[in-house]
């Protein structure tokens, strides 16, 4: 294995393009893309899926550049400054996820049916994404000591130009793992589709924390990484929302024994009534032929 020094797909006069920001982009297009094949005679509006694509990649991208300067990726003052890198994951998916739900809100679609519509596309596109930090040259673990473990995808070069673990090769796992548990298992199974989508997250969360515990590269705030915190209250907010349970609706209380028994005499007596009534009738015509 020798150094892949590839992060410049090419270059514009100055300006360089990176393998990373084509990756990501062409993550965003395929869950775009899924999103929109899967939406087709489903309840929701028509080209729902490039509404959601043009508002959450800004967001996302707001989003993924706050939470770098809150992690201290990135200095305050480098914030508009594009020529710099510096991306958070997490604060994209927050921010953008927070805008996409107002929207859908607004437009009153079904929560649970959208969710159900792009939870593959959504986890193909990170999958898709993470394969820019092999170009970048980050996400990796600890060094490799084991000369038979010296093979890629099972280990990749780090930016110190040594050989690590490929932790972003087992985050593509991951996701790959998560779409085939919902096409396998969860949508045949979970009849709820809003908790098909939270039992993916869930996964891919806590297998994304074992492989953030790894990581080299990672900003530490305490014992845990920074990333590593949103995993885990993003976690318990899936559970939280998993074992809550919708009270059932309030049922029309049924008769009692004494209370029906009323009813039936009470219609008993109004049937003898209307019977005795013809007779009644003609009691009173017979008198008045007399």
């Amino acid at each position: 294995m020798k150094d892949p020094n590839f992060d410049v797909a090419f270059s514009i006069g100055q300006f360089n393009i990176y393998w990373y920001a084509i990756l990501l982009a062409v993550g965003i297009a395929v869950a775009m893309l899924m999103t929109d094949r899967r939406a087709k005679g489903r309840d929701v509006p028509k080209d729902i899926a490039l509404d959601l694509c043009i508002l959450g990649v800004p967001f996302g991208i707001v989003g993924a550049r706050l939470f770098a300067c809150l992690s201290g990726q990135v200095t305050w003052g480098d914030f508009f400054d594009l020529t710099r890198s510096g991306l958070s994951f997490f604060g994209g998916i927050i921010l953008a996820a927070l805008a996409i739900l107002m929207y859908l809100r607004l437009r009153k679609v079904n929560l649970g049916e959208m969710l159900d519509i792009a939870a593959p596309g959504v986890f193909a596109g990170i999958g898709i994404a993470v394969w820019g930090d092999f170009f970048n040259r980050t996400h990796y673990g600890p060094l490799v000591e084991k000369t038979a473990h010296k093979w890629f995808p099972l280990a990749t070069f780090g930016d110190d130009l040594q050989i690590h673990y490929a932790a972003f090769f087992y985050e593509f796992l991951l996701c790959v793992l998560v779409i085939v548990l919902y096409y396998v298992l969860l949508r045949k199974v979970i009849l709820k589709k809003k908790n098909r989508f939270l039992l993916m997250s869930l996964v891919y969360l806590l297998g994304r924390f074992g492989i953030d515990s790894i990581r080299q590269e990672m900003v530490m705030v305490g014992p845990f990484a920074f990333d590593q915190i949103w995993e885990i209250l993003l976690a318990a907010f899936c559970l939280i929302l998993l074992l809550i349970k919708r009270q059932p609706k309030t049922e029309e209380k049924k008769p009692t024994a004494a209370v029906d028994k009323e009813i039936k005499s009470t219609d008993a007596e109004d049937t003898s009534h209307e019977a005795e009534s013809p007779i009644k009738q003609n009691e009173n015509t017979f008198t008045g032929l007399n």
